[in-house]
């Protein structure tokens, strides 16, 4: 760990993402900005037990459950972005229908398919280290 929180967030939402979520959320809360730059990401997400895929199709997993759309739709493209296939991510969904129900599932497939429907086949994609 050790790796500034700003520039993991850059890993998975994309460089040119951070500063307009940074100042969307130095303006909703400085306080919890704070918390999702340090710990979030500057902690958390810059562990290295799991890979960025690995945990990104997590957090796909985890939002979906949670039916939290607006997020998933983010980190559905950071999954994109770290090498999920619309497949793993599909599989991924799938797996939500078992555990958190269908409607669950129904509405993060429709999340999923306007995330990738906006994003452009020449985005950058990350390749695991290795």
């Amino acid at each position: 760990m050790g790796e500034p929180g700003p520039e993991v967030m850059a890993r998975f939402v994309g460089a040119e993402n951070v500063e307009r979520g940074r100042s969307y959320l130095e303006q909703l809360d400085p306080e919890l900005h704070r918390y999702i730059i340090d710990f979030v990401y500057g902690e958390v997400y810059a562990g290295d037990v799991l890979d960025a895929k690995t945990r990104a199709l997590c957090t796909v997993a985890m939002l979906a459950t949670l039916g939290q759309q607006l997020q998933l739709g983010v980190y559905v493209r950071a999954a994109h972005r770290q090498g999920a296939s619309e497949e793993e991510i599909r599989e991924v969904l799938r797996q939500v229908a078992v555990y958190a129900g269908f409607p669950s599932a129904w509405n993060a497939l429709a999340t999923m398919k306007s995330a990738l429907d906006g994003l452009d086949e020449t985005e950058p994609k990350q390749r695991p280290a290795g």
